[in-house]
């Protein structure tokens, strides 16, 4: 029986998780998905709100809830009011947080240089593609069903 591509991609995704899950060198353990929301937050140039985190992680509101509240009470993020709009809360990350990003960003590079060995550039490229175009056709479905 031929292998499902679903199946492959759904592995890939969970050994990168385990990797991202176990984030080394940090005062206390955060997740991967929250790592790379404070990597997000400190490298903004503009002001980042809940609704960025969901578009750049491509999560649900809740799911985004619970990470910022989390980073929240670990110290690594503040909210902050905004005057125009009172619903609108502005994502800050503390010190901390940015004493200890710089960390969390080696080992995402280091994740990425393990996935990448062996590959070369024509590969990596392909699979970009192929990516995109399974991810396009997802999207497509979704809309249609």
């Amino acid at each position: 029986m031929q292998s499902k591509i679903g199946l492959e991609i759904r592995f890939l995704s969970k050994y990168i998780s385990r990797y991202l899950q176990d984030l080394h060198g940090i005062n206390k353990p955060i997740t991967g998905p929250q790592g790379l929301i404070l990597i997000y937050l400190c490298n903004s140039e503009n002001n980042v709100y809940q609704r960025d985190i969901e578009k750049f992680l491509n999560i649900r509101r809740s799911s985004a809830t619970g990470l910022i509240s989390s980073l929240e009470k670990k110290g690594y993020l503040v909210k902050e009011s905004v005057e125009s709009d009172a619903r609108l809360k502005r994502l800050i990350p503390t010190s901390k947080a940015k004493a200890e990003v710089s960390i969390i960003e080696e080992q995402v590079m280091e994740l990425e240089e393990k996935m990448l060995n062996g590959l070369d550039e024509s590969e990596i490229d392909g699979f970009r593609k192929t990516i995109s175009k399974i991810t396009k056709n997802l999207l497509e479905e979704n809309k249609n069903g």
